[in-house]
């Protein structure tokens, strides 16, 4: 069981990683060309929010499975915290982006984004980086 979280966790991550990515380009493009806001952008806000708490909840029975069979293993925080931080951020960019009028979405949404970015970047460097 573990071993099949684990696997899912991390091929997870790739769809979390893309979907986000794409949103905080897709906001940008729409900051900088001050477009209108469209279904496409809600969409993918709501896609990425999804996806990220999709692979929170992986994240978090795999740590329970693993305390229970690894008493001793102890809790470090270096991926847990980071993580669970970035979800934060993607929830920051989406409120925002939804009360905000006019090109603010976009910049709400791009920054929240990219503060998810980097502290998913930061959560995977405690592991062995992006392609461990």
């Amino acid at each position: 069981m573990e071993i099949f979280l684990l696997q899912a966790h991390s091929g997870w991550r790739w769809i979390v990683l893309v979907l986000i990515v794409i949103t905080a380009l897709k906001m940008l493009v729409g900051w900088l060309g001050k477009q209108k806001w469209t279904r496409l952008d809600s969409n993918l806000l709501l896609y990425s929010r999804i996806a990220i708490y999709i692979q929170v909840v992986l994240g978090l029975i795999l740590y329970l499975l693993l305390q229970k069979w690894n008493v001793g293993m102890g809790f470090t925080g270096s991926h847990v915290i980071p993580a669970l931080l970035a979800v934060g951020g993607v929830e920051f960019g989406a409120a925002r982006a939804r009360k905000s009028s006019g090109s603010k979405k976009f910049m709400f949404g791009f920054i929240g984004f990219v503060i998810a970015l980097i502290l998913i970047y930061g959560a995977l460097a405690t592991v062995g980086g992006l392609f461990a």
